[in-house]
């Protein structure tokens, strides 16, 4: 137990190649989309970043992310996410956003079931 509260409070940014970032905003999508990449993170699929390294302009890790296969999810069409990426110069990431997969802002119950459907067509994206 003691190992696993030691990993959760490590940093793994700029950790792995394949990375994912969510925008873990205060709707209910946006929690999804952070559950989501949690759950890809914890599956070995992707390391989870953080979004506002990238937002604050951190440029040793913005040009370390560059190099690496991106997956960024948004959960609704503000497109938080993809705006912070894109006003960073990021051309080669893939792009998930939630109400694009029939997923309603304000609407969508925040529950396993939805975790993993949104999951398993995340775990698929390369």
């Amino acid at each position: 137990m003691k190992e696993k509260t030691k990993t959760q409070n490590q940093c793994l940014c700029g950790a792995g190649e394949y990375i994912v970032f969510a925008c873990s905003g205060a709707s209910d999508v946006g929690h999804l989309s952070d559950l989501v990449a949690r759950k890809l993170q914890d599956n070995g699929v992707r390391k989870m970043n953080c979004l506002a390294v990238v937002g604050a302009g951190i440029e040793k890790s913005i040009e370390d992310f560059k190099k690496k296969n991106i997956l960024v999810i948004d959960g609704c069409s503000i497109d938080c996410g993809k705006q912070v990426f894109d006003k960073n110069n990021f051309t080669d990431y893939k792009y998930m956003r939630l109400t694009d997969l029939g997923y309603k802002k304000g609407q969508t119950p925040v529950t396993e079931k939805v975790v993993k459907a949104v999951y398993n067509k995340a775990e698929i994206i390369s």
